[in-house]
């Protein structure tokens, strides 16, 4: 750590002597405390986001190197309560650790990892491995540590996964890699990916913690990544932890450790590559001055979910392909008019009719049945529109959209059969429709001035004539026209009951 590990043994005069096997170290140390992530992990300590699979099984096996400075030092007290270091215990140490797991559901997994002690020097060395010699009682191996979990949340910005580790008492004692004691730990976890950010955290929590229990602990191990490129990633990756200790004499206390690691972490197809350093801060015994670690996985099998089908390209997912889209970008609908085709719904000349409907989109018109005429102008105002009205200027009905009686030409009009009347003052309905089909042209003609209609009188009392003027001014009147655009002339050089009608422009 910060300052090297102090273990307190009680009296210097009681102090045993670390050769030969005695162990005057306060009860539950250890120096491979901290628990390495599973390998299919993307951090080197916390358990990281997991990828779904469809089909299969998904394995992992991996091997850590952990090379720790500064590991353990045995102090002692004297009666005037001044402490003296009778040794340095763990110099360097360096221990691997062989791990597999298996993931048979993507929500499910088992996890198990082994430590190796190879090299622990101090002041009374030791090495580990059958070329060289050990003062060991034991085979320098650690307990081994098994897991399962399960994500009980799982997307790909959080997932939350809940399980347990516990480890039996294989590990060799004389070597600091086991207490002989069996551990169990319940661990909780959140992690995720959010766009180039990897994080997650491990939460360790040993029940015996509370009770007292001598080497159990609480910890958490914590990483946040960035990603460089889709095979790199960097961060750094703090550890927490805070171990129950039991002096010789007995007395309990609470020892912290905090390592904040920075990583880097390679991934080459099902290959994964991990490197870690930092310094270790706190006073827990078996907490290193300085740390560094390397960490080698592989991960196959799972199948990963299957791509969804690529079609051809929709960006605003309204069903209008892009190639056939005016508006590739807004969400819209299937238009008639290829110009507004995958548009949104607008009215750009505020008639009430969406331009994707409106066949005139920038002429206010009126709504027709006809996809061709709808939405269009009706200049003569007959409920024709001027695409399909054969006759613009002048009202008539269907299917021509043209006057029947009454024509609009360059000379004036052409009235066809003549306006006649019946019973002396009465008008023919012909007649009639013609004078109606005349106030309706010249409505829609504010460039003529005005319509002259003659009435003959010749050969016919003047009261008869007068009833006959009279029964054309009504319906001119009936017809909105405003008087002034009209007028009603008795002519004495026409025979009476003729009618001529005539243009003033």
């Amino acid at each position: 750590m910060g300052a090297a590990a102090f273990v307190a043994l009680g009296m210097a005069s009681g102090v045993a002597s670390a050769a030969g096997g005695s162990r005057p170290l306060a009860e539950g140390v250890r120096i491979d405390g901290m628990q390495a992530s599973s390998p299919e992990s993307a951090f080197v300590r916390a358990e990281g986001p997991h990828a779904p699979f469809t089909e299969g099984v998904e394995f992992a096996v991996g091997a850590s190197f952990d090379y720790s400075h500064g590991v353990l030092r045995e102090v002692g007290v004297d009666t005037a309560g001044k402490k003296h270091e009778l040794a340095t215990l763990v110099d360097n140490a360096l221990i691997a650790r062989i791990g597999g797991s298996i993931t048979p559901l993507h929500w499910l997994s088992f996890d198990l990892s082994m430590p190796f002690g190879l090299l622990e020097t101090g002041d009374t060395a030791r090495s580990y491995g059958p070329a060289v010699p050990s003062s060991a009682k034991a085979p320098a191996l650690g307990d081994l540590r098994v897991g399962a979990h399960a994500r009980v949340y799982d997307t790909a910005p959080i997932g939350v996964f809940l399980g347990g580790r516990f480890w039996a008492p294989t590990g060799s004692e004389s070597s600091y890699l086991s207490d002989k004691n069996f551990r169990a730990e319940v661990d909780l976890g959140v992690a995720g990916e959010l766009k180039s950010l990897l994080y997650g955290c491990t939460f360790n929590i040993a029940p015996g913690f509370f009770a007292k229990r001598a080497g159990d602990r609480l910890a958490a191990g914590c990483a946040v990544h960035v990603k460089l490129a889709p095979f790199v990633s960097v961060g750094v990756e703090p550890s927490f932890a805070v171990f129950e200790q039991v002096a010789p004499n007995g007395d309990a206390s609470a020892a912290l450790l905090i390592e904040p690691l920075g990583a880097v972490r390679f991934r080459f197809g099902g290959f994964r590559l991990g490197v870690a350093a930092g310094p270790g801060l706190g006073g827990a015994p078996g907490g290193a001055q300085i740390r560094t670690m390397l960490n080698l996985a592989y991960v196959g099998g799972g199948k990963p979910p299957a791509p969804p089908p690529v079609g051809p390209a929709d960006r605003d997912l309204d069903k209008v392909l892009d190639k056939d889209d005016a508006c590739p970008d807004e969400a819209g609908t299937v238009s008639r008019d290829p110009k507004l085709n995958g548009c949104p719904a607008r009215d750009r000349d505020g008639d009430g009719i969406r331009d994707d409907e409106d066949f005139c989109a920038d002429r206010a018109g009126i709504p027709y049945e006809d996809p061709k005429a709808n939405g269009c102008p009706d200049t003569d105002n007959d409920g024709m529109p001027d695409p399909i009205d054969q006759c613009k200027t002048e009202p008539g009905g269907a299917p021509t959209g043209c006057p029947k009686f009454a024509r609009l030409s360059t000379a004036g009009f052409q009235v066809t059969p003549p306006i006649e009347f019946v019973r002396d003052e009465k008008l023919t309905n012909d007649g009639r429709a013609a004078l109606e089909e005349i106030a309706g042209t010249m409505r829609a003609n504010p460039k003529i001035e005005q319509v002259s209609i003659g009435v003959g009188t010749k050969g016919a009392v003047a009261k008869l004539s007068d009833k006959r003027a009279q029964e054309i001014l009504l319906i001119l009147r009936a017809g909105n026209l405003d008087e002034s655009r009209y007028e009603v002339v008795l002519r004495d050089d026409l025979k009476a009951g003729t009618v001529l009608v005539r243009l003033i422009r």
